[in-house]
């Protein structure tokens, strides 16, 4: 095979180094005519570094040094044999190939030092959190016997365990059945009883008596920090848990929060306030009732869910993998799929504002299933039609429905006086939409957007324009009739 249709990738290399020592006496025996055994070679798709995902390359497994002192003597061409017959997929056979290149790499040529089988086996158990590859499985293909692989590698085994258990925990706390749980974790129903059951993460109280604060305390436990603080606040009545997160209770109709509480959901596009979603479970939903997030992001109501007990069952097009409790779904009303078992008591509904950020939110969606903000305002209207009438066929009479939203003008740059309101979406088009497919709209409770994201050069623009910027955002309250 020619040489340059060969690529040597350092990922999946067992060695921390080349011994360039060695490439030279396989150079200085070539050159006498020394006979090598053939390099062993795979071909993979979806290799990332080669750029088309599609493309077939030849990727070597082993004889890294041999195929080294080929280039370099000038040889075009050099003898292979294949690992596997079939063509794999890089990306989910790269363990499996650095395995087999160190199991090779333990049996001639340089012997792979103590050292960088101890780094190949860390390396992969901190990329195996699900334990495909155990200790014993890791000890044939290194040569070593298995406790010597149990010594380097009990410590990312029991953050993994500790990490296990809490995702565990807190899709148990959120309502998930034990099947679901397991078939999302990989392990059995009576192991994840075991875990509801009997895991402790220690005295929280205790931690916070020595001065540690939560984000010590949540990475002590190796677990998210909603999680932390749904632990600590536990049992405790809502009143409460406004008190220990600081946030003061609003009493009135109007709920302004400046800045997003960084403990509860990722940064995300078009990210609310956590206390927003705190203030509505409060006065309309009771502990243990469902929530249902439609379109959840980066998980801000899953993480309140959690902190006031609520249960919680979230969806997304585009669910981060470190939001275990996010699962996918495209929403598609017309088809009148409902993806869950249980009637919820709240939907609360965070969805685009129309066209505002579409560029993020279509980053993280696909063709095969768009974000509604690149639909047209006809079919934008259609789709909540649609989305509220599913909604009321699958929620009980007297069950509520938070929806929040903006008046969104596809205009910014036009004076007031000669916006046109034929290319607007505004609150009273959500209303009305609702009255339509028969939620009684109960509340409207205003939370405005910060006018601190716009600079004072955009202001005083404004005011020259005459332009009318929109800084109102309404929580629509409706009640299943």
């Amino acid at each position: 095979m020619k040489i340059q249709e060969l690529i040597w990738d350092e990922g999946i290399y067992p060695r921390s180094s080349l011994n360039q020592k060695t490439v030279d006496a396989y150079v200085e025996a070539l050159s006498i005519g020394a006979q090598f055994p053939a390099v062993m070679v795979q071909r993979v798709v979806n290799y990332t570094p080669g750029g088309d995902l599609l493309a077939i390359v030849l990727i070597l497994i082993d004889g890294v040094h041999r195929w080294h002192a080929f280039r370099q003597a000038g040889r075009t061409d050099i003898p292979v044999i294949h690992y596997q017959d079939a063509v794999l997929d890089y990306e989910a056979a790269k363990t499996e190939l650095l395995l087999e290149s160190a199991r090779n790499n333990t049996r001639h040529g340089d012997r792979l030092t103590p050292a960088d089988k101890k780094r190949i086996a860390r390396d992969i158990a901190s990329s195996d959190p699900k334990c495909r590859y155990t200790e014993t499985a890791l000890a044939e293909k290194l040569g070593v016997i298995q406790q010597t692989v149990n010594a380097w590698i009990t410590d990312i085994r029991a953050r993994q365990k500790t990490n296990r258990d809490s995702i565990i925990i807190r899709l148990s706390r959120l309502g998930w059945t034990q099947e679901k749980i397991s078939k999302k974790v990989g392990i059995n129903q009576q192991r994840i009883s075991q875990i509801t059951n009997n895991t402790k993460f220690g005295n929280i109280g205790n931690l916070l008596s020595q001065g540690r604060d939560m984000t010590y305390i949540a990475g002590h436990y190796n677990m998210e920090l909603a999680l932390a603080w749904a632990l600590r606040l536990q049992g405790k009545t809502d009143q409460e848990k406004f008190k220990a997160l600081e946030w003061g209770l609003r009493t009135w109709d109007q709920w302004h929060f400046n800045e997003c509480d960084d403990r509860f959901g990722d940064d995300w596009p078009g990210r609310i306030p956590a206390q927003l979603v705190a203030h509505t479970l409060f006065y309309f939903t009771e502990p243990g009732d469902l929530v249902l997030d439609p379109m959840a992001g980066g998980g801000v109501v899953p993480d309140v869910c959690l902190a006031f007990e609520r249960k919680c069952r979230a969806f997304d097009l585009a669910p981060s993998e470190g939001r275990p409790e996010i699962e996918y779904h495209h929403w598609n009303p017309q088809k009148r799929t409902w993806p869950l078992d249980r009637k919820p008591d709240l939907i609360f509904f965070d969805p685009p504002y129309y066209t505002k950020k579409a560029k993020e939110y279509e980053q993280k969606a696909g063709k095969a299933a768009p974000s509604i903000s690149s639909l047209s305002k006809k079919e934008y209207e259609a789709f909540f039609k649609d989305f509220f009438t599913l909604a009321h066929e699958n929620t009980n009479p007297g069950a509520s429905l938070a929806f929040l939203n903006a008046d969104w003008y596809d205009f910014e740059s036009t004076p007031a006086a000669q916006e046109d309101p034929g290319r607007s979406i505004t609150l009273f088009d959500y209303h009305r939409l609702l009255t339509q497919t028969g939620w009684q709209v109960i509340r409207r409770i205003e939370c405005p957007l910060s006018t601190e994201r716009l600079t004072g050069n955009q202001v005083q623009k404004m005011q020259t324009k005459r332009i009318l910027g929109t800084i109102g955002r309404t929580l629509l309250i409706a009640r299943r009739t």
